[in-house]
């Protein structure tokens, strides 16, 4: 199973062997895609341990002030308020999950849409790259993914945006009801299995609990069972 710093150093190879100036381009663009996503998540991680936006702005060479302006949205993160799920907030939620509802922001606004979907959610769990998800999602490329990333149905037709989420100006920083539900989903999750926080493992069984959601139907359009992706986590 590739890791994170396996994909960096193919992204890393792919560039300077490129034969083609084009081809050595889209290698540095990924190139920069996971290095963003990689430096979030040890920031993500970082805080989580007790470090602070000092600690943080210190190692990778830039102001406090920067490091707060760029990462604030990563710093004590329950899922932040509005995206926690409901009931019992007493399970830890580990850095790679915090990371992946960030990244799936950053997917739904790069896609137009006003809210965060489960479509989204996948997207940004594939992009934290950690092992308990990458092995289930073993040889689908992020960037197939985005291109056969498909949106939750709901009544027949596309899941509608609330007016007010989508003239709010927040962008895909609003979170749809169905988002909340899968996040509802992956807190039951955790309960079920026994374990004392939400990870992206939780976040990945919620997001295909509907065979009607974003995930799946991505996951689908991929040629993939979501069944078999699920029963790879749930093992």
């Amino acid at each position: 199973m590739a890791t994170s710093s396996d994909r960096l150093r193919e992204l890393v190879e792919h560039a300077v062997r490129a034969g083609q100036p084009a081809a050595a381009l889209r290698a540095m663009t990924a190139l920069r895609e996971e290095l963003d996503a990689f430096e979030r998540l040890q920031v993500a991680r970082a805080l989580d341990s007790g470090q602070s936006f000092g600690d943080v702005a210190r190692a990778i060479g830039i102001s406090r002030q920067a490091a707060h302006r760029r990462y604030r949205d990563l710093a004590g993160v329950e899922l932040p308020d509005e995206e926690a799920p409901q009931g019992d907030r007493g399970l830890a939620v580990t850095s790679e999950a915090r990371a992946a509802v960030t990244l799936a922001r950053e997917e739904a606004s790069a896609m137009g849409a006003a809210v965060v979907g489960s479509e989204h959610l996948l997207l940004g769990i594939m992009r934290c790259r950690a092992p308990v998800t990458s092995a289930a999602l073993e040889g689908v490329t992020l960037a197939d993914a985005r291109r056969c990333a498909q949106p939750t149905l709901a009544d027949g037709g596309v899941l509608a945006v609330a007016p007010a989420a989508a003239s709010s100006g927040g962008g895909a920083r609003g979170i749809s009801p169905y988002a909340r539900a899968v996040f509802e989903l992956a807190l039951r999750e955790a309960t079920k299995r026994g374990d004392a926080y939400v990870g992206v493992d939780h976040l990945l069984l919620a997001s295909l609990d509907d065979p009607n959601g974003g995930a799946c139907r991505t996951l689908c359009e991929l040629g993939l069972d979501p069944e078999q992706v699920r029963a790879g986590i749930a093992s």
